[in-house]
């Protein structure tokens, strides 16, 4: 590629980064006036989304809630990823800010059923910081997740970091959600970059898969490992669309899926091969979101039931047993535990098998309280 060519790959990336910088620097403003940020808080508090009903769980499965609640405290929580026994949550930070190198982000570990283990559990003390952690996956006992132009993995028990893989490259970027292809490989999306990368766990070297696909952003495999779905926030945070990937092909050409369009965020596919979608709706997060349940095909089947005025819905998860979505509202600093619609749930695809079920009642020790839900919080920021 020429130096000229270089140039204006960066020149364009600086001005998508810029656009971007600007609705960041009008959301931050609305939050720092509102007082929204949740950081100073040590302690997760668990709130129940139907006056009078507690958010807990007796003779579940793990991982699953018997009642929906509202988890709150977070900074700016991107992320929720369940492994065998546990539930991460990824935090961007206090300042709000998806590509800042800024050291604040970290990860939330929570017991299977939603208990506070710890807040700031990763990175540990004495390793590197995490800047703007968003998409996680886990396999071999390790937590991975995007940090902007880097994925860093951790070792699930002793928290410490055990793994880095660089991306490289002079354009902009921003990795952004992750999934596991088999046991050595993640499929990794570039939002600024428009990319889905495959990254080898043992080379940690990332090979483009696919591109031209803008704002890449949220990727699921199917239960097969042969396609992918990846969604997207537009090129300039103004809306994207739905892409299938079929992995048999060489080279993956992206086959756009449907007339869907929005700023989407998180991906799932659930066991009867339905996709559930998040759209931010605003990329300011300034109007409520939504969560979707579609065909393959792209149709609709059913919208999922969301609390009122709940912001910026980002990378969600599904619990195990296939009843509840984990919803990140990433600028109201809470994680929303919901039920599928009817007649489509199905559990997430996972190459993990779920562990011993438990019973555990979901709330902060520190806060052991259920209260009724209050005003949502102003927004805060883009995808």
């Amino acid at each position: 590629m020429s130096e000229r060519s270089k140039a204006s790959i960066r020149s364009r990336g600086r001005g998508r980064l810029a656009g971007l910088g600007g609705a960041l620097l009008l959301v931050m403003a609305v939050a720092t006036a509102c007082g929204t940020s949740n950081d100073s808080k040590n302690t997760l508090t668990t709130t129940s989304l139907t006056p009078g009903s507690g958010a807990s769980t007796t003779n579940s499965s793990p991982g699953t809630v018997s009642k929906p609640g509202t988890l709150e405290g977070f900074s700016s929580p991107e992320s929720v990823l369940f492994t065998s026994d546990r539930w991460f949550v990824s935090n961007v930070g206090p300042k709000v800010e998806p590509t800042a190198k800024d050291g604040d982000g970290f990860l939330t570990e929570l017991n299977s059923v939603g208990t506070l283990t710890a807040r700031k559990a990763m990175p540990r003390a004495g390793d590197p910081p995490l800047n703007a952690p968003k998409g996680m996956a886990h396999t071999d006992n390790r937590v991975f997740v995007a940090d902007i132009d880097r994925v860093v993995g951790y070792d699930i028990d002793t928290h410490g970091q055990v793994f880095e893989a660089p991306l490289g490259g002079d354009e902009p970027a921003l990795l952004n959600d992750m999934a596991l292809l088999d046991p050595r490989t993640l499929l990794v999306s570039d939002t600024m970059r428009g990319i889905v990368y495959r990254l080898d766990l043992e080379t940690k070297k990332f090979e483009p898969l696919a591109s031209g696909i803008p704002g890449a952003n949220g990727v699921a495999v199917d239960s097969g490992g042969k396609i992918a779905y990846v969604v997207g926030t537009g090129a300039d945070f103004s809306g994207g669309d739905l892409w299938k990937l079929d992995l048999s092909q060489n080279p993956v050409v992206p086959q756009r899926i449907g007339t869907l369009h929005g700023v989407f965020d998180g991906l799932a596919i659930l066991s009867n091969g339905n996709l559930v979608i998040s759209d931010w709706i605003s990329s300011q997060g300034t109007n409520p979101g939504t969560v979707t349940v579609y065909r393959p095909d792209g149709s609709e089947v059913a919208k999922v039931t969301l609390p009122d005025n709940l912001h910026g819905p980002a990378d969600f998860t599904v619990d195990p047993a296939g009843r509840n979505l984990w919803i990140p509202a990433l600028p109201d600093n809470r994680v929303v535990i919901v039920p599928l619609p009817s007649g489509t749930t199905g559990t997430s695809v996972s190459l993990t098998a779920p562990s011993t079920p438990a019973s555990v009642t979901v709330t902060s020790p520190a806060v052991p309280s259920i209260t009724t839900p209050g005003p949502s919080p102003a927004p805060a920021t883009t995808p």
